[in-house]
């Protein structure tokens, strides 16, 4: 067995690999741009084909697609001969990936997708290969050298495709404005998505809430407010209904007009009608709507607008709603 240095080594794969994605990043152009038009303005999905080490980059580029806002599923190359073509419908797109562009497989998928008239897109190692001119779009993913010292395993020739794939669904998520929120919908069982999918019932302070009732003088209110530290008061009619809150900010905004508050009522000086959300609606649909008003609170309600609950900007934060 050979002694040799194993991080220096190891090192030198990694910047030889890292080497060859910055050359790919250079390549992009105006084909890159097409070929990302033409899957936003895709009906159907996208299907991402391949075989060998290639099939895996295939298989990977259509779950990083479909956790990010593009529907797509991966067609096995050989398995597409043998009746799995039946998925591929007129409104769907064809992602190819292959090294060599020249896999016997592929070409003899070529002739079946120009009947059906879907586009043809290729992250394709060999530009002048069959596969290449043979597609709308052709993505040049060819590297100088493989990364193995014996220039013959796929390593930086994965890298690449795997690093144009993942451009282009990032680049895709950006078009279509998808957000976190979106990622936790397909994501529900990740820790992203067991928190952004949080109602705001799970999050909302249920007890000790600062209730006051519209009788009630400002004076006394701000002791409330003191008291329990959220900020703010809730107001209540008699029939415990919501009539209006009264903020810190709002109490700023009194003492510039009223040097003498002693005798101010605080319903003649509370927000009435204020934005509240109901406890069913998610957390992070709360924190939208807080951004949107550009507040700090909510008081949450139940079906039968039933005041249950407060929702701060700072719980929300805590419970890793951003």
């Amino acid at each position: 067995m050979k002694k040799i240095d194993k991080i220096a080594f190891a090192r030198t794969i990694i910047r030889s690999e890292a080497s060859e994605l910055n050359n790919v990043a250079r390549k992009l152009n105006k084909n890159f741009d097409g070929a990302c038009n033409e899957i936003l303005s895709c009906s159907g999905k996208v299907i991402t084909v391949g075989l060998g080490k290639s099939g895996h980059v295939a298989s990977k580029a259509a779950a990083t697609l479909s956790s990010t806002g593009t529907p797509s599923i991966f067609l096995h190359g050989a398995e597409a001969l043998h009746g799995d073509m039946g998925l591929v419908n007129k409104s769907d797109i064809i992602v190819f990936f292959s090294n060599s562009g020249e896999t016997k497989e592929l070409l003899l998928l070529l002739p079946l997708f120009k009947i059906l008239k879907v586009k043809l897109i290729a992250i394709v190692g060999d530009r002048k290969s069959t596969l290449a001119k043979s597609v709308d779009y052709m993505l040049d993913s060819s590297v100088t050298k493989e990364a193995c010292p014996l220039d013959l395993t796929p390593t930086s020739s994965v890298i690449s495709a795997i690093g144009i794939a993942d451009a282009m669904a990032l680049t895709l998520l950006k078009c279509r404005g998808f957000t976190s929120k979106d990622f936790a919908k397909s994501h529900p069982q990740g820790e992203l998505g067991k928190r952004l999918l949080k109602r705001c019932a799970d999050i909302m302070y249920k007890s000790k809430l600062p209730i006051v009732y519209e009788d009630m003088k400002l004076i006394k209110a701000i002791d409330v407010i003191t008291k329990y530290n959220k900020g703010l008061v809730i107001v209540l009619n008699k029939n415990k209904k919501l009539l209006g809150l009264y903020t810190d900010g709002d109490l700023r905004r009194t003492l510039k007009k009223s040097s003498d508050i002693s005798e101010i009522k605080l319903f003649s000086v509370m927000t009435k009608k204020p934005i509240t959300i109901n406890q069913n609606i998610l957390a992070a649909e709360g924190l939208t709507l807080m951004e949107t008003a550009e507040i700090s609170s909510l008081v949450v309600e139940d079906d039968k607008r039933k005041v249950i609950g407060l929702l701060t900007l700072n719980q929300l934060l805590k419970s890793g709603i951003q």
